[in-house]
C-alpha cells in the first residue's frame, strides 16, 4: 500500500507540472511548430517519469541559427564548414550549461521529426537524457523540405562574482565556520590557481571549478569535519576558457 501511495503521489505531481506547463509556454510565445516538438519531447519524458524540459530561449536562438545555415546550404550536418562547434554556438547565443546535446533532422512536414528521432537510438537518447533539463528548438523552411534542430542542455545559473561568493559562503557558515572578509585578497588568490595572496596565511586552501555551486568539494568537507578550523574565506573569479561550458571558479581558505 505504501509503494502504491508513493506512486500515486508522484503521478499527481507530474500531472500538475504537465497541467501548468501550457501557462508557462504562453508567456514565452513559442512558435507553434517548435511547440509541437517541445510538447512531444515532454510527453515522452513524462511517460517515463523523467523531469520535464524547460524552454531555453538562448538555446532556441542557437538552434535557429544552425537550422538556417543548414537550409541555406541544403546540408544536414551538426557542424557546417566554418561554423563553431555546438557548445560555442550555444554559449555565443547566451546559454549557460554544463552538458549539451543536439538533434537535427530534415522532413517534408513538422510532424515527421519527432517520430523519426524516437526511432533513432542516438536522437532518442538525447530526448530522454536525464541529465538534460532545458531545450531550445527551431524549424526552418528549406528549398524543398524543413530543417529542425533541438538543442538540449543542463542549464547553469548565471551568477555574478558576488553571488558566487555569497552562495559558497553560506555553505561554509552552515557548517559552523565564521566567514571572514579578506577584501580583494580572496579573489586574487582565486586567480592564482594555487597558494594565496595577502598577509593572513590560511591553514588550508583549495582551488576548484564546478558547474554545481550548491555543493562543496569532498576534500573541503573532510577538512571542515576535522574540526581544525574556526573561520573561512571565499573568493570567486572568472572561469578559464572552457569551450562554452559554464563552470564556477572558487578558492576556499580555512583558518
Amino acid at each position: 500500500m505504501r509503494r502504491d501511495s508513493q506512486w500515486h503521489r508522484a503521478a499527481a505531481i507530474l500531472a500538475l507540472a504537465w497541467f501548468l506547463l501550457p501557462v508557462c509556454l504562453a508567456r514565452q510565445k513559442i512558435p507553434d511548430t517548435e511547440k509541437l516538438l517541445f510538447d512531444a519531447a515532454n510527453r515522452e519524458r513524462a511517460g517515463r517519469k523523467l523531469s520535464l524540459l524547460k524552454w531555453d530561449e538562448a538555446l532556441a536562438r542557437a538552434a535557429r541559427k544552425h537550422a538556417e545555415l543548414m537550409a541555406e546550404q541544403d546540408l544536414l550536418e551538426h557542424r557546417l564548414s566554418g561554423e563553431p562547434d555546438l557548445p560555442t554556438r550555444a554559449s555565443n547565443a547566451g546559454a549557460n550549461f554544463s552538458h549539451i546535446t543536439e538533434n537535427i533532422g530534415m522532413a517534408v512536414s513538422a510532424d515527421r521529426f519527432h517520430e523519426g528521432w524516437m526511432h533513432s537510438p542516438g536522437h532518442r537518447a538525447n530526448i530522454l537524457d536525464a541529465e538534460s533539463d532545458s531545450v531550445g528548438i527551431a524549424v526552418v523552411e528549406g528549398s524543398e523540405e524543413l530543417y529542425a534542430v533541438e538543442d538540449f542542455s543542463r542549464a547553469v545559473a548565471a551568477l555574478s562574482i558576488e553571488e558566487q561568493e555569497k552562495r559558497v559562503g553560506e555553505l561554509l557558515v552552515s557548517r559552523g565556520l565564521h566567514l571572514l572578509d579578506l577584501g580583494a585578497d580572496s579573489r586574487k588568490s582565486c586567480k592564482l590557481d594555487r597558494d594565496y595572496v595577502g598577509n593572513s596565511k590560511p591553514k588550508y586552501i583549495t582551488h576548484y571549478e564546478t558547474p554545481d555551486i550548491s555543493r562543496l568539494p569532498e576534500t573541503v568537507e573532510r577538512e571542515i569535519q576535522s574540526r581544525r578550523y574556526k573561520s573561512a574565506a571565499v573568493g570567486a573569479c572568472p572561469q578559464k576558457v572552457a569551450a562554452g561550458f559554464t563552470r564556477f571558479r572558487i578558492a576556499v581558505l580555512l583558518y
